[in-house]
């Protein structure tokens, strides 16, 4: 008796916990005040949208950390620009790039989810296939010569095992224990 109450708080406990593993933050379209690098200052995040006069415009985000009354922006990781967006293919509602940030444990996380194809030139995107999520946060260095002061560091990383025709899909069962 002792052992399957044990194994029944054990369970308990252990779904409170997964539930507050993680939370979406979902902040409105235009300027957000959230400390992105947890130095006790507000920090800031532009959302809009990219409307090319298509029937799905992208959703878009810029951050930028403010330190010492000095603002920085971060630049996206494995790009060369400065805001996230998402992608739709053309012609389709399927999303196969996506972004949303994600508080777990106390750390801001932004996470990018992304149609995995091991080969990008023979995979057909439009068909399900399994999702990378990767997970970054919020980074200093003031020590390299030519890198930015803060950045996106990459903190883990995982593939599904189920395929997904839309990362939207896919964000609704990100699974935070997940990442390596």
């Amino acid at each position: 008796m002792k052992l399957k109450l044990l194994a029944f708080l054990t369970l308990l406990c252990g779904t409170a916990e997964a539930a507050d593993l993680t939370t979406q933050v979902v902040f409105p379209t235009g300027a957000s005040n959230i400390d992105l690098n947890h130095d006790g200052v507000p920090d800031l995040l532009v959302s809009a949208a990219f409307d090319n006069n298509t029937s799905h415009p992208s959703q878009t985000l810029s951050a930028f950390i403010n330190k010492n009354g000095n603002w920085y922006i971060l630049p996206v990781p494995d790009d060369d620009g400065f805001t996230w967006s998402d992608f739709r293919l053309a012609g389709s509602s399927d999303k196969i790039i996506g972004f949303e940030l994600h508080n777990i444990h106390g750390a801001y996380f932004l996470i990018r989810a992304e149609k995995y194809a091991a080969d990008h030139s023979s995979e057909d995107l439009t068909e399900e296939a399994k999702i990378k999520f990767s997970k970054y946060r919020v980074a200093e260095s003031s020590e390299e010569p030519g890198a930015p002061v803060f950045y996106w560091q990459l903190s883990g990383s995982y593939i599904t095992s189920e395929p997904y025709f839309d990362v939207d899909e896919a964000f609704k069962k990100l699974d935070v224990t997940a990442f390596k």
